[in-house]
């Protein structure tokens, strides 16, 4: 499992549009969270999806190309008309945030992921049954550790930065902040869930 996580735009789509091309493309994540409350990234996905599809992004406009290629066009015509679908459904993995005081949840492994816009919104009760909370409104990327519990995030989108959370194959937990070009620039690895003590009478 790859997550990745983009911090709020604030008005720039370009570094929103690069954040989501890196973490859909070069990272492969299984899932994308927009951590801003904005609509930025609809935008930026409905672009995106249109220019995939030369003009149009539907079931509608995609079975209309079908319709018009299948008698005249060219194998790689076709070819191109199906990787271009591929790459439009590819852009599902990405996701906003519910509208406050909903929080969105996910699991990497047996840790239980909770995603806020603003982490001041969260109760003790929120906390206590979190392992890694991530949050978008920030000033800058930040990881802290706070007994057993992880607080992250990116930063804002854009200062070019994105975040993923990923199981390597050792079986750690990686927190791993990236430049929008993929170049690491910090990453850490969660502690591991301490054993349970056995005790012989």
């Amino acid at each position: 499992m790859r997550l990745g996580l983009i911090g709020p735009a604030d008005g720039d789509a370009s570094q929103l549009r690069d954040a989501v091309e890196f973490l859909v493309g070069d990272a492969s994540v299984d899932q994308c969270i927009y951590l801003g409350l904005d609509d930025a990234i609809d935008g930026v996905l409905s672009a995106w999806a249109n220019e995939l599809m030369d003009g149009r992004a539907s079931e509608d406009a995609f079975l209309d190309h079908v319709v018009r290629l299948a008698p005249i066009g060219s194998a790689q015509e076709i070819e191109a008309l199906l990787a271009a679908d591929t790459a439009v459904q590819r852009l599902d993995v990405v996701r906003k945030l519910p509208p406050p005081p909903a929080r969105a949840i996910e699991m990497i492994d047996d840790r239980i992921v909770l995603m806020v816009h603003d982490k001041a919104l969260l109760d003790e009760e929120d906390i206590a049954n979190a392992n890694i909370v991530v949050y978008g409104k920030s000033t800058t990327h930040d990881l802290k550790r706070f007994g057993t519990r992880y607080f992250f995030t990116p930063g804002p989108a854009k200062d070019g930065h994105v975040g993923v959370i990923e199981i390597e194959e050792d079986g750690r937990i990686a927190i791993t902040v990236f430049d929008t070009a993929g170049t690491p620039v910090s990453r850490e690895f969660l502690a591991a869930r301490g054993g349970k003590m056995t005790v012989a009478v």
